[in-house]
């Protein structure tokens, strides 16, 4: 049953989206051609291509499925991707049929206006969702089978009503019952989970222990399997299993094998393809901004335009990262004077009111416009646009064994760090944030990096 509901809300959000792109393309011919349709017989044409398109495009980038927990900015890739791809069709069927008078700027406008319109759409649809979930309808009964490893579990399901999902029973440890005794229902270890199964109704199994026991997963498995009940499983040697994870046979031998950086060749050529185009266009177009700020850091204080200093690479490639001057021309002498000073843990140094950096400088790193010539850095092949941020050699020497993994891809100018509160977040944090990156690394995280990174310069968040 809730697998026929669920089909029907997707249908509907599909037919939805595509009633969107719709007026989307109608309100485009409007603000080109101030009539509706321009010519009847080729509008009709180029409408039914949309809901062809965007009939199938909606069920490829899952922007008819109505997540529980998928965060905005993942929806806003998503319809970025569906307009792009979407109008790259049209515009190759406006070619196939020879309608020359649909230009480039009508097809801008749909996809501008398809990108806001869906998106907005999506807003509402979620809001309305979850505030049914938080009023008690349309949720999910869970079992929760656990050691202590469940607690983190269990908080956030409780902390989020608006996920929809309601813990009927606890099967847990006595630290997990005083913990959580007073919130959900805990029942025997030696519960018969079969029998529970037939008296209560579960939706969902989920199991969550520190040492897995073989046996006890193929039961729980074999037992859902049967009845019909999702079972799902989380354990810390799960970190390791991201979609790094591939099943490889030596002879007939499987063998289960982790690799630990990102191994999708076809998408990582598409990552190194973007980053040189980008930079190289970022680089002609803000060619009148760079020269305006050499000649302003020349007037401000005597030194070089450019900063040059070594940084640690690719497995521990070493090169020159390349930033404008934003300091006096003596910093790195007046560096072991400021030590006492500094307000990052770890090996890193930082001080928000640095007296080393210049009256420009300032500005610079608050606008993060400091960082531009990093693309040269990016054109010459040590860098990319996005990635875990270049550590200076003395950092390195001070890296634990599982932080040195961060250098197992290449550096980039912005990362997950830079987006979510650079200075305010411990050194340990930061470490973990990018292991976060590299083991989901994927085209969509670099394009959700990539808009808050936008956000985040438009603030003036740079330190």
């Amino acid at each position: 049953m809730l697998k026929e509901r669920t089909t029907l809300i997707n249908a509907f959000i599909t037919v939805a989206d595509v009633a969107v792109a719709l007026v989307s393309f109608n309100l485009a011919l409007y603000i080109e051609f101030k009539q509706f349709p321009v010519i009847p017989k080729d509008s009709i044409i180029l409408q039914l291509l949309i809901v062809m398109f965007w009939g199938v495009l909606a069920g490829i980038f899952k922007l008819n499925t109505l997540y529980r927990t998928r965060p905005y900015s993942v929806v806003l890739v998503n319809c970025f991707a569906v307009a792009l791809v979407g109008t790259s069709f049209l515009a190759v069927a406006i070619q196939t049929f020879n309608l020359y008078y649909m230009g480039l700027s009508t097809l801008l406008f749909f996809a501008a206006i398809n990108i806001i319109f869906t998106f907005s759409f999506k807003l509402l649809i979620f809001r309305i969702f979850k505030t049914v979930r938080k009023r008690g309808y349309n949720y999910l009964n869970i079992l929760v089978i656990g050691d202590s490893t469940a607690s983190s579990f269990l908080r956030m399901i409780d902390g989020h009503p608006e996920w929809g999902f309601r813990i009927s029973a606890v099967i847990g440890t006595d630290t997990l019952e005083k913990e959580f005794g007073t919130k959900f229902l805990f029942l025997p270890a030696d519960t018969d989970v079969e029998q529970l199964l037939r008296n209560k109704t579960i939706d969902q199994i989920v199991l969550c222990k520190k040492e897995m026991i073989q046996k006890e997963i193929e039961e729980l498995v074999q037992v859902c399997s049967e009845i019909g009940v999702v079972f799902r499983m989380y354990s810390p040697f799960i970190n390791m299993l991201t979609h790094n994870v591939k099943l490889n046979y030596f002879g007939i031998m499987p063998l289960l094998t982790i690799f630990n950086t990102p191994s999708d060749t076809f998408s990582l050529s598409i990552k190194n393809i973007f980053d040189y185009t980008f930079s190289f266009i970022s680089l002609i177009v803000l060619s009148p901004l760079l020269l305006i700020v050499s000649i302003l850091i020349k007037l401000d204080s005597k030194g070089p335009i450019f900063f040059k200093q070594r940084r640690v690479g690719l497995r521990g490639r070493r090169f020159n990262v390349y930033k404008f001057r934003t300091m006096v021309e003596d910093a790195e002498t007046l560096k072991s004077e400021l030590i006492d000073q500094n307000e990052m843990d770890g090996p890193v140094f930082k001080i928000a009111a640095d007296p080393r950096i210049t009256r420009i400088g300032r500005f610079l790193r608050m606008s993060s416009i400091d960082e531009i010539p990093q693309f040269f850095n990016v054109l010459k092949g040590d860098m990319s646009i996005v990635g875990p941020r270049p550590p200076i050699p003395e950092e390195v020497k001070h890296y634990e064994r599982w932080q040195l993994r961060r250098l197992s891809m290449k550096p980039g100018i912005t990362c997950i760090w830079q987006v979510s509160g650079r200075n305010h977040i411990h050194f340990e944090e930061w470490m973990k944030m990018d292991m976060e990156y590299i083991d989901n690394w994927s085209l969509r995280l670099d394009a959700i990096i990539l808009l808050k990174t936008v956000r985040t310069v438009l603030r003036c968040d740079g330190e």
